[in-house]
């Protein structure tokens, strides 16, 4: 690699940890002017949803909503999910139900903590700070305008063991609703219930026309609900996001797409559609999804999606940025006296990979909402591994420690190799300065005695770079794993290291972190560089050693759990390199290399004959020039 290239490089890989080090800095601002439809009160809703009400005292209509509102507050009605912990039966998870909408609330996940940090003994509770609840109806659904809530109250009907049935009538449109909500484990052919399946519930709707006319509702839709970070300590536009899957492509957007930049203007909300095969749509934060799964005959072809502010209950009521979603139904339309029914699965829980790929062959293509992309070919088989060594050891840093040492012996050969080459170059290094010093007024005659130089030790000049090269997409698959992995939320490693999912802060020196695992990084990066064989010239050298700088900052302030694979992959690294150390060293003899060249022979020879073609037109336009006559 050139001079150009490593300082290409360099630039990249800074601007790109600087990238990523403010953004998890900086909080977005709140749209003073954009005031969310949901923080309407409820009286205004029902004015908006239901005018054909209007000749009814505004007092009348109400009192029911007061009277439901107030009895939410008493009573409220809940669905608990259950596990056995030591022979003991504990609520797994609860949802909660409003007589609002009869949608749910919220659903408070008793395995999970927000932050173990700064809010320890305080469950996920997802879709708190929204005022409308999951599965909840919405009107008017269309690209021109936002939909309208469903202001009808509902009272509890029927319930069992795992399930609730909710009904409520919609005077203004004649509409009776029946809404039944059922736990729904699903079972694998051995007859384990799936984990996953642990956080669905499934949602039947029933919509009777009560009226003497037929009712046409073409632009209902459904509530998939909000997310937002869950914590402070969560980035806000890089990991929330609404989705969807479509034709079995995923598609999502951040709460800035409705912000606008240079190239867009502000979004106040919008409607994606006509889709084809809608297969899901949701939202989702860093660590927690909630995905709405249409049955067949229930299937939506848009989705309406926009921008919110929400309120961290737990942190002081700071606002943060989210997104709400909604998918529409069918076209309907019923006779007096006809029913319809919509059936839909909701999950609602954490996003674990394993838990979601097992749910792939009831709900195809589920998994892509772990957003892995490109890099999928590697972040799952590292999930596995994780989840593998997890199960062994029962601790979340020795499983990461166990998977780069299965990575470093992968790429061992590559590493060995590579150093034999990189100690060849630095033995040539006499030779390459004599030609500098040669040729230091003739730049191309210098490259192309430089390729002759190494064709003739058959030293590949960029074969000392493939290690690094190798190890970034490693890094970055391991990132992207990192970025959605709630397995690791509150899993300690060992001494002060007790959440792998947060920086491993000690201490704040005016108010910056002092994190400890990027320093001993930094500092076992730079032994290892140091103990590998200098090649290239002064600036190449320069450009390496300020990688541990690069790396240091792109660590710093991310999870712990990132800054031990790069430290443990760096010892890993070091014994290597002593270990080669001790065998022979390579000399430096004429290659009597035969048969095909390989890729970069052939790029050396193609870069040396296109060196030798300018020199010998250069020659030949400085021969016209003295045949010129003189005057």
């Amino acid at each position: 690699m050139d001079r150009k290239t490593w300082i290409i490089v360099a630039f990249c890989l800074a601007g790109l940890g600087l990238n990523f080090y403010y953004s998890s800095q900086t909080k977005e601002q709140p749209e003073p002017d954009n005031k969310p439809a949901q923080t309407q009160t409820v009286e205004t809703a029902q004015q908006t949803s239901t005018p054909s009400v209007s000749t009814t005292p505004q007092t009348d209509v109400a009192n029911p909503i007061n009277q439901a509102i107030e009895e939410d507050k008493k009573s409220p009605i809940t669905l608990s999910s259950t596990q056995t912990i030591d022979g003991k039966t504990e609520p797994f998870t609860t949802y909660t139900f409003s007589r609002i909408g009869g949608g749910i609330s919220q659903v408070e996940l008793h395995n999970d903590i927000v932050d173990s940090q700064k809010v320890k003994d305080t469950n996920i509770v997802i879709n708190e700070s929204q005022k409308q609840g999951i599965g909840e109806l919405v009107f008017n659904m269309s690209p021109s305008q936002e939909p309208t809530s469903d202001t009808t109250v509902y009272k509890e009907a029927q319930r069992t063991p795992d399930s609730v049935t909710l009904v409520g009538y919609d005077a203004a449109r004649q509409l009776s609703i029946v809404k039944k909500y059922t736990l729904n484990p699903i079972s694998d052919k051995s007859g384990d219930v799936l984990e996953g399946s642990r956080y669905i519930l499934k949602l039947s709707i029933t919509l009777i026309n009560k009226s003497d006319r037929i009712l046409d509702l073409n632009n209902l839709g459904i509530l998939a609900g909000s997310a937002y970070p869950i914590a402070k300590s969560e980035p806000q536009d890089m990991y929330t996001h609404l989705f969807y899957n479509t034709d079995g492509s995923f598609e999502q957007e951040a709460p800035s797409y409705f912000t606008g930049g240079f190239f867009s203007s502000a979004k106040p909300f919008i409607v994606e559609g006509p889709l084809d095969k809608l297969a899901y749509a949701g939202v989702m934060s860093q660590y927690y999804a909630t995905i709405l799964i249409p049955q067949d005959q229930s299937r939506g072809s848009s989705i309406f999606g926009k921008r919110q502010e929400f309120e961290l209950i737990h942190e002081g009521n700071e606002k943060v940025a989210g997104v709400t979603l909604a998918m529409s139904t069918p076209n309907i339309s019923l006779t007096p006296n006809a029913a319809q029914t919509l059936t839909y699965d909701i999950y609602t829980g954490p996003k674990v990979n394993p838990y979601l790929r097992a749910l792939n062959e009831t709900y195809p293509g589920i998994s892509d909402i772990m957003a892995y992309g490109w890099l999928s070919v590697l972040s799952i088989p590292m999930n596995w591994l994780l989840n593998i060594f997890d199960q062994w050891f029962g601790n979340w840093g020795i499983a990461i420690i166990c998977m780069t040492f299965v990575v470093r012996v992968l790429i061992w050969p590559l590493y060995k190799k590579s150093y034999m080459s990189m100690k060849r170059m630095s033995l040539v290094q006499p030779e390459m300065q004599k030609l500098k010093d040669i040729y230091k007024d003739n730049p191309q005659k210098m490259n192309g005695e430089m390729m002759k130089l190494y064709k003739k030790y058959g030293i590949n000049p960029a074969s000392g770079c493939l290690p690094m090269l190798i190890q970034i997409p490693i890094f970055f698959a391991f990132y992207r794993v990192l970025q959605y992995s709630t397995e690791l939320r509150g899993q300690p490693f060992c001494l002060w290291m007790q959440d792998l999912s947060l920086p491993d802060t000690v201490a704040h020196l005016y108010g910056i972190p002092i994190n400890i695992l990027p320093l001993i990084m930094a500092v076992t990066m730079i032994i290892q560089m140091r103990l590998t064989p200098q090649a290239g010239d002064k600036t190449q050298r320069m450009i390496m050693n300020l990688m541990p700088l690069i790396f240091f900052f792109f660590c710093y302030n991310f999870a712990s759990a990132l800054a031990l694979y790069w430290t443990t992959q760096n010892i890993i690294s070091i014994a290597q390199t002593l270990y080669i150390q001790r065998l022979p060293l390579p000399t430096l003899t004429e290659s009597k290399k035969k048969g095909k060249p390989g890729f970069f022979e052939k790029l050396m020879e193609k870069q040396r004959i296109a060196l030798e073609q300018q020199q010998k037109a250069q020659a030949q336009k400085n021969n016209m020039r003295n045949v010129t006559p003189k005057k």
